[in-house]
This record gives structure tokens, C-alpha cells and sequence, in this order.
């Protein structure tokens, strides 16, 4: 073994097994101490003790050495002092970052935002009126208005601005200050109107219907807010006179019948708008974008109607519905010439400037609107057809019974009881008679009754086109049962309108040519120019000869039949007189009567035509007692309001009787 004072022996290790100066100079203590003699087991010696001791201080001092290894440990990084220039650059970029988006919301309202915003400024300032078109007015032939517009204004207010009205000592009274002033004008009470003013609205109806009258007034009170809205209400000058025809508007300016309703489109015209810019004070701004589209107005009608006539024929057949005691009733005059309407009224009638006071069915026209069977009036058809076909001629002769019995055993009669009778066609028409009617007509087949019937209008609509205008009833001959095929030659089992009966006897009258109706001759513009509708082509539907030859059998119903009423002191006058039951308003069987009576005059050169037509008549309801005299009286005011000049020549009429 080497001796432990070698100094090539190995060197010892420290208590931690790491190698080092203190684990030499530990042993070389241990070996002085050893030298020194040493101490016995079980004690340690001094020198141990302090070789110990320095062990552990160099133990420690390695573990404080920063410089040392330590083993299986990292040791931590010391933490850094903060860089001042890494948080002034973050605060500057985020600077930068809140500017940008400043600068881009500037740029995008500067230069790109700025008509878009300007646009909305002027939406919020900008106000559009309606500027409302006028309606077309509706005149008589002879210019009598029979409906207008009358102008209105609707003041309004502007409740914000109402506040700052001062009375005219200069004191601020605002809302109920106006509301006094505005009362007296408005013919009010200032309660009534507080509410209206008080407030902060931009816009609130104060009172409508205000004439320029009353507007001038409350424009001089100089009231700040007030202002007025003008449009125009229809109203009807002559008041009843054509209301029938002429019909109604709604409150709301709709049309609600006659021919405001059928010329609605016309009539109306085009409104036009004004826009303006207001201020906060709500006064234009004079400077501002304005613009205004000039409204255009609706084209007027002038009718046919003769006013004069028309009134007269109301007063008539009001008073004969009155005398009668009839449900209703008509008169049509037509000229035979040109088609048109001279004249046209219905009793009852309405005022269109209050139809609310008429019945709902009674607000429309009936003579065109209402069907009736014609009756014996249809008899100057089947005269015509007869004629022009050529079985019969006026002087025929016929040995005419009271009863009469049909092949297929339908029996008819006439109205009143008698012997045979020696009438020839002439004095069939004369005395109306049913049975010579049908023992003359049965030379026609149905189809022949039927093409008459149709040719003279009946069935098919007058053109005219005024609204619940009918077309009246005419079936087909394949549908007539064993009866109606012989009563349609005598006017029932069809049914027409006046307007269709008075288009049949001017057909007649006029020389065989059948004119269409006309109730509109001619249009008003906004200057009040009229310019003219021409009358429609006529269409043949016998000939002048048979026209004639018609004409004078007609004529001696008036000089010597059932028609002697209808005579017209100073004029010759030719017509057919009609009595036929009235259909039930249930559609079951039948309920009362219609008289009537339909003529021309006069007779040598006929100028009108004429319908008087009254329904279910309790007092009086024969055609010759009821009608005829309506006819008489308002044919002659017409012939001489046109100046016909009168008569001179005596009738020459066919003989009604043979031996």
C-alpha cells in the first residue's frame, strides 16, 4: 500500500464526491492530526472536527460560486430592465392606425358620402303637392252646365310654428290665440279648433271645404303654420235636371254612376305635382329646388240634351207618375234625323248634388236601364215585316173574331169583347186588336218574327254603353214554346227599354233606316271649345216605300183608333198605343200593367220621336188613357221649341173597316 504522505498517492474526495482543494486540505489535516498521535475510537478529535468544518464552508462556497456547474439544474435567465424605445414605437403605430381611420372616414364624407348626404338633406326639406287635374265639365246642346267643378281648400297647419303668433299687440298667444282669431272666419268655436292647432305636428287638418272667400280671410290673420291645400269638389249647377244621366261622384271623387262613371277615363285628365323646399319655419324657400308638372285636365261632354226640353219633359212625367199613381216612369224624345237624344227623363229623379236622398234604384236611368214588355206597341213591327215582306198590304182584309184559337190549340182574345169584325190591316192597327194581329202575322214563319224583332233593336244593345244599360229580352225562335211564337208579334213574351221602343218608331219614321242613338255630341276641351261627334251611319231595315205605307196606318191610330190622345193641336202625329201586363218582381207570373205610347211628328215629314212609358199605373193604366196625353203634351212643346213650323196638309190615312 502506498503511504498515505506520498504525493503521487490518490487524493481523497469531498463528503459531495466531487474533487477539489478543500478535500486536500482535509486530508492533509487528517494526516497532522494523525501525526499529532490521534485520539482514541469513539471521539473524534479535534483536528477532525475542524478538517469537518472547512469541508462544509467549501461545500457552501461552491454552491454560491455562480460560476460553478451545478449539476442536472439550468439555471434562470435574470430578468431584463424594460426597452423604453420598443413601447414608444407600439404607442406610435397604434396612433397612426386610430388616425388613418379618422382620416378615411373624413375623406369618405368629403368626397364620397357628399351627394348621397346632400341628397337626404334635401329629401327632409323637400315637399310634393299634388296639383290636382279639373274634371271635365258636362253641358246641354245648348251650354247649360250640368256639372262642374267649384274649387276648395283644406287649411292645414303646422303646429310648431302656430306657437309663435302674436296678437296685434304684439304679444305671443300662440295656439288658442289663433284658435280665437280663426274661429270667426271658420264660423266655429276656438275650443273646437284648439286642438287642431295645439301640438307639435307638421302637418294636421284644420278645416276642409273652405272657400276663397274664407281663405282670404284667414290668410290676412297671418297666422305662422297656416297654410291651405286647394282641390276642387264636383258640383251640379242645374241641380236634378239629367241627374238620371248625368250620374254622381263620391266624396272621395270617385264616380259612382251615369256618365260620370262611363266617361271616367276622359273626364278625369291627369294631375300634375308641385315640389318645393321649406324651411324650419315652413315657408318656401324662394331659391330652392322647385319644380312643377302643370296638372292636365279632363275632357268635358257635351250631350245631346236640349235643357229646355229635358226640364219640361221631367215636370211631365213627374206629374203624370203623380196623377197615375205609377211606380215609375219615362219619356225619350229622339231626333229621327241624326239619332240623337233631344231629350231623356225618368221619374223619380235625383239631384246628384245629394243623391243620398233618392233611392239607391231609382239614382240611375230606367229608360235605359229597365226592361217592360212592349205590349201593342210591337205591333207597328210586325206591320212592318208584314208589309215588307209583302203579305199584307194596309187595305187587306180581315174578318177579325173576339177569340181566336191556334192550331196547336193556344186561344187568344182581344182586350175587349166583340163581334167579328170587317178590319182591314189598317183597322187591325187602328183598334189594336190581337187576334187580327196574329191571324195577319201567321203568314210570317218565327224566324221572320224573330229577324224583325232583332233588326228594329230589339234584344241588342242601343250602343249607347251607359252603365246597367240592357240589351232587354228577345230569345231565340228555337226556345219559343207553343204561345210566345204568336204573342211576340203583339209584344209579349220580349221585353225592351224606352230607349229600344223610341230607336223602333224612329226607325219607322225616318224613312226605314234605323240611326244609333246618340247621347254625347261632342267633347269640351279646357277652353271650352267643343268639337263635334258626327251622328253614326244609319242601317236599312225596310224600305222607304214600306216606311211610308207604315207611317200612314200609324198615323190613323192617332186620327181614328185607340190613339186619338195622343193628337198634337196643330200638328199631324202618328203612334202606337201599348198596354201589356207587368212581369211580378219575383219573376212569378204577373203584377199590374205597363201603359204606353210611341210616336212621331210630324207626320207628313216626322222630326222626333217619341216614348212615354209608365209603370203599373193604378189609376188609369191603358196606353190611350195614361200615355197617349203625355205624349200629345210634350211632343207639341218640343215641335214647337224647334220650331217645326206646324201642319198644313190633312192626314190621308187607309180606310180601317170593308164591306
Amino acid at each position: 500500500m502506498p503511504h498515505e504522505s506520498d504525493p503521487h498517492a490518490p487524493r481523497g474526495r469531498s463528503a459531495g464526491g466531487r474533487r477539489g482543494r478543500g478535500a486536500d486540505e482535509s486530508t492533509g489535516a487528517e494526516r497532522t492530526g494523525s501525526a499529532a498521535g490521534g485520539r482514541a475510537p469513539g471521539r473524534a478529535a479535534p483536528g477532525r472536527r475542524a478538517s469537518a468544518a472547512a469541508a462544509r464552508a467549501s461545500a457552501a462556497g461552491r454552491r454560491r460560486d455562480p460560476h460553478r456547474e451545478r449539476p442536472h439544474t439550468v439555471p434562470a435567465s435574470p430578468a431584463r430592465p424594460a426597452d423604453p424605445r420598443r413601447r414608444m414605437f407600439l404607442v406610435v403605430a397604434a396612433s397612426l392606425v386610430l388616425l388613418l381611420a379618422v382620416g378615411g372616414k373624413l375623406l369618405a364624407i368629403q368626397a364620397m358620402d357628399t351627394a348621397q348626404l346632400a341628397q337626404r338633406a334635401l329629401a327632409s326639406r323637400l315637399v310634393t303637392k299634388t296639383l290636382p287635374a279639373a274634371r271635365g265639365v258636362i253641358t246641354s246642346a245648348n251650354g247649360t252646365v250640368l256639372a262642374d267643378n267649384a274649387q276648395r281648400y283644406r287649411l292645414v297647419v303646422d303646429q310648431r310654428n302656430v306657437a309663435r303668433y302674436k296678437d296685434s299687440a304684439g304679444t305671443t298667444v300662440g295656439a288658442w290665440g289663433a284658435a280665437q282669431a280663426l274661429a270667426g272666419p271658420l264660423d266655429t268655436e276656438a275650443g273646437l279648433l284648439y286642438p287642431k292647432l295645439n301640438g307639435d305636428k307638421l302637418w294636421n287638418v284644420v278645416a276642409s271645404g273652405v272657400t276663397s272667400e274664407v281663405w282670404e280671410k284667414v290668410r290676412d290673420l297671418d297666422i305662422p303654420g297656416i297654410s291651405q291645400e286647394e282641390y276642387a269638389i264636383r258640383s251640379y249647377p242645374a241641380g236634378a235636371l239629367g241627374g238620371n244621366l248625368v250620374g254622381f261622384v263620391g266624396s272621395d271623387g270617385q264616380p259612382l254612376g251615369g256618365l260620370e262613371l262611363q266617361y271616367e277615363d276622359s273626364l278625369k285628365g291627369t294631375d300634375g305635382k308641385e315640389q318645393y323646399e321649406r324651411g324650419l319655419s315652413g315657408d318656401t324657400i324662394p331659391l330652392g329646388a322647385n319644380s312643377t308638372q302643370q296638372p292636365v285636365n279632363g275632357t268635358g261632354l257635351q250631350l245631346s240634351l236640349d235643357s229646355d226640353v229635358q226640364l219640361y219633359l221631367q215636370q211631365a212625367i213627374a206629374a203624370a207618375v203623380k196623377q197615375r199613381k205609377a211606380e215609375w216612369g219615362t219619356i225619350v224624345i229622339e231626333d229621327v234625323e241624326t239619332g240623337r237624344i233631344i231629350g231623356l227623363a225618368d221619374a223619380p229623379t235625383v239631384d246628384p248634388n245629394n243623391p243620398g236622398k233618392t233611392a239607391a234604384n231609382e239614382r240611375g236611368s230606367r229608360a235605359l236601364t229597365d226592361v217592360f214588355e212592349p205590349g201593342s206597341t210591337a205591333k207597328m213591327i210586325t206591320a212592318s215585316a208584314l208589309v215588307q215582306e209583302g203579305k199584307v198590304a194596309p187595305d187587306t182584309q180581315f174578318t177579325v173574331p173576339y177569340k181566336w184559337k191556334a192550331p196547336n190549340d193556344e186561344e187568344f182574345k182581344d182586350s175587349h169583347e166583340h163581334e167579328d169584325e170587317k178590319l182591314t190591316f189598317a183597322g187591325i192597327l187602328q183598334q189594336s186588336s190581337n187576334t187580327g194581329t196574329i191571324l195577319a202575322g201567321q203568314r210570317l214563319s218565327p224566324q221572320q218574327r224573330y229577324d224583325y224583332l232583332h233588326a228594329f233593336g230589339f234584344g241588342a244593345s242601343s250602343g249607347i254603353g251607359y252603365p246597367g244599360a240592357t240589351a232587354g229580352i228577345l230569345h231565340e225562335p228555337g226556345s219559343w214554346d207553343g204561345r210566345t211564337a204568336y204573342t211576340v208579334m203583339f209584344g209579349q213574351g220580349v221585353a225592351a227599354t224606352a230607349m229600344q221602343t223610341t230607336s223602333a218608331v224612329a226607325t219607322i219614321a225616318g224613312g226605314g233606316t234605323k240611326m244609333p242613338q246618340q247621347l254625347v255630341s261632342g267633347t269640351v276641351d279646357d277652353s271650352g271649345r267643343v268639337t263635334e261627334i258626327p251622328p253614326g251611319q244609319g242601317t236599312r231595315v225596310i224600305s222607304e216605300e214600306t216606311s211610308k205605307k207604315v207611317v200612314s196606318m200609324l198615323e190613323s191610330v192617332v186620327t181614328d183608333g185607340t190613339g186619338k190622345s195622343a193628337a198634337i193641336p196643330g200638328y199631324r202625329a202618328l203612334g202606337k198605343t201599348g198596354t201589356a201586363q207587368a212581369p211580378a218582381a219575383d219573376g212569378k207570373g204577373y203584377d199590374g200593367y205597363t201603359a204606353s205610347f210611341v210616336g212621331a211628328a210630324p207626320a207628313e215629314n216626322p222630326k222626333i220621336a217619341v216614348s212615354v212609358v209608365l209603370q203599373r199605373p193604378r189609376k188609369g193604366y191603358y196606353g190611350g188613357t195614361a200615355a197617349a196625353p203625355v205624349f200629345s203634351d210634350v211632343a207639341g212643346y218640343t215641335l214647337r221649341h224647334l220650331g217645326v213650323a206646324p201642319s198644313t196638309e190633312k192626314p190621308d190615312t187607309p180606310a180601317g173597316e170593308w164591306k
